[in-house]
């Protein structure tokens, strides 16, 4: 957008030249709508007309001995005041324009004179400022401006890349040069956004533009294309990788933004002319493919587009559109896996598993769907779907049966996180009149390495409804233990990889019976995960573990049948 304009000249106005009133006069013959005003040498008003207060909205006597700070709109830096006092305070004339704030808050720009008056002695006595109202054309180029670029980095916007790639593919073939396009995507940038608060956010981006122009990319070939991504087109394939190492690299430096200091990954795509993409949108699409692989695979990676990831990404499009259905149509399903009193030998509870049946697919797995829901957002949806059907049916069998025992619901990091997830989970309580004790929900280890406050008080008022919590593939997350004290926590669940290799060596004994001891010192109880053998039973019992859960006492059923097994399973010995 236009710079602010600013212009000084080598003039100094004596009171025997013009009346401060003749040159009021002149102006106000001129032009009705003039804004003029007055003050001292030390910039405190004794004069307004009122234009001036037609525009600021202020009354004169609430200007009058006042100074032009009422009127800042903190749109211009302490540099642009400083500048100007230097320039009148040497009596010398300033001509710019300046954005103002009215009393109601709106802005208005007035394109100003400020002269400066000296009296016989050569002494600055009062300063006059001619004013031109200016805010209509200036929100006109700013209009203009904001059509094609971004409001928060000043960088082109997506509209400005469709039109500067449509010129360039123009000249491809008849220049016989190739095109390039480098997608770049922030990795983990919800994350900040959410934990650091969308002032940051948004410092943040601004600094990752900075840092993409100081590689020396031209202005005119970068882009923020959306949100956390942006774009550069590059001319020769070969250039691009070599960008791509360079972008990469600088982002191995921390950022430091306000009073977070913190790291941050990307993740680049590459497309190129030369590889399939003949018009701008193929180039788009073939590096947004791209980019979500380079996703995929790793954080801080980039990849270049090849044909057969558009197979691949046609899959990806065909999966969200079947799990959409299926929540929508009711077809997915919830099974129960029980869990055992090590001590009494009686059921515990049972946990409640999702499941995803699709014609077409047959049964699709949840370490497949699940990483998938979450990087569409449908988990969410997912998360308040199991959690309603596992609350109903458990109200169902502790009504039918009797018994005082407890469900298990599995919580993505991401659904947990939601704003308003301790208040769906108090509506879902009171619609399904489950008692708040009968639940327990599981979080897994991973999504605990990056705590933050929000979520050790999202723990606490979970805890403040009376559920429980438990910590899942306890052993897998390779964080630090101090947040065991820091998050109230009921359960721990021992990872079955662990449990699994009970009988391969003394080190995963220890491991589980150090984890035991770890948590019964912490008032927690235990639960082990994928027990299918009675070595495995045995060895978990004499290490005194609480509850035990696995193939070997029986496996996920779906309702109907875990219905049918649920008195056996509570009146009997294992």
């Amino acid at each position: 957008m236009d710079q602010d304009y600013s212009q000084t000249t080598d003039l100094s106005l004596h009171n025997d030249a013009y009346s401060v009133q003749q040159l009021i006069d002149i102006q106000h013959a001129l032009d009705q709508s003039i804004i003029v005003a007055i003050t001292d040498n030390r910039g405190i008003i004794t004069f307004v007309n009122n234009h001036f207060c037609t525009i600021s909205k202020y009354s004169k006597d609430e200007l009058i001995g006042q100074d032009h700070r009422l009127l800042n709109s903190g749109h211009h830096p302490k540099a642009f005041f400083k500048e100007l006092w230097r320039t009148i305070g040497s009596g010398k004339i300033w001509r710019g324009d300046i954005c103002n704030r009215a009393k109601d808050g709106s802005l208005y720009w007035v394109q100003t004179t400020i002269i400066p008056f000296l009296n016989d002695k050569g002494k600055l006595y009062q300063y006059v400022s001619i004013r031109t109202d200016v805010t209509e054309q200036k929100n006109v180029k700013k209009l203009k401006f904001f059509a094609y670029h971004d409001e928060l980095t000043g960088l082109y916007n997506r509209r400005k890349l469709n039109i500067c790639l449509a010129d360039q593919f123009k000249n491809v073939h008849k220049e016989g040069f190739s095109l390039s396009l480098l997608m770049i995507d922030i990795d983990r940038f919800k994350s900040i956004n959410d934990g650091l608060g969308h002032l940051t956010g948004d410092l943040f981006l601004i600094e990752v533009a900075t840092r993409l122009k100081r590689l020396g990319i031209d202005e005119k070939s970068l882009f923020r294309y959306s949100g956390d991504k942006f774009a550069i087109i590059l001319k020769n394939n070969e250039h691009a990788i070599w960008k791509a190492h360079q972008i990469m690299a600088n982002f191995e430096d921390s950022f430091l933004i306000e009073q977070f200091e913190f790291y941050s990954s990307i993740s680049i795509g590459i497309s190129s002319s030369l590889a399939g993409a003949d018009t701008p949108e193929d180039l788009i699409k073939c590096a947004n493919v791209a980019l979500l692989e380079a996703k995929k695979n790793r954080a801080s990676n980039y990849i270049q587009y090849e044909n057969t990831m558009n197979s691949t990404h046609n899959q990806f499009l065909l999966l969200e559109t079947k799990l959409r259905h299926a929540i929508k149509q009711d077809e997915i399903q919830l099974y129960y896996q029980p869990k055992i009193d090590l001590k009494t030998n009686q059921l515990n509870g049972m946990e409640a598993l999702i499941r995803w049946y699709d014609k077409d697919y047959g049964f699709i797995s949840p370490a497949k769907f699940i990483p998938f829901a979450e990087e569409c957002g449908l988990i969410s949806s997912i998360g308040e779907w199991t959690l309603k059907r596992a609350c109903k049916q458990m109200k169902k069998w502790l009504d039918e049966y009797g018994f005082d025992i407890r469900i298990s619901v599995n919580i993505s990091p991401i659904h947990l996180k939601e704003r308003n997830f301790v208040h769906n989970l108090r509506s879902v309580l009171q619609d399904t009149g489950l008692p708040a004790k009968n639940l327990e929900l599981e979080i897994t280890e991973m999504s605990l390495m990056h705590q933050t406050e929000e979520l050790i008080e999202t723990f606490n008022q979970i805890k403040a409804l009376g559920v429980l919590i438990a910590i899942d593939d306890f052993g897998t997350g390779y964080s630090s233990l101090s947040y065991l004290k820091q998050f109230p926590i009921d359960v721990l669940k021992i990872d079955q990889s662990f449990i699994h290799g009970l009988k391969t060596g003394l080190s995963n004994v220890a491991m589980v019976t150090a984890i035991i001891k770890l948590a019964h010192a912490l008032s927690m109880q235990v639960v082990a995960e994928g027990v299918e053998t009675e070595d495995e039973l045995y060895i978990i019992r004499e290490n005194l573990c609480d509850f035990a859960q696995g193939y070997y006492f029986s496996k996920p059923l779906p309702t109907d049948e875990f219905s049918a097994k649920l008195h056996e399973l509570y009146v009997s010995r294992i």
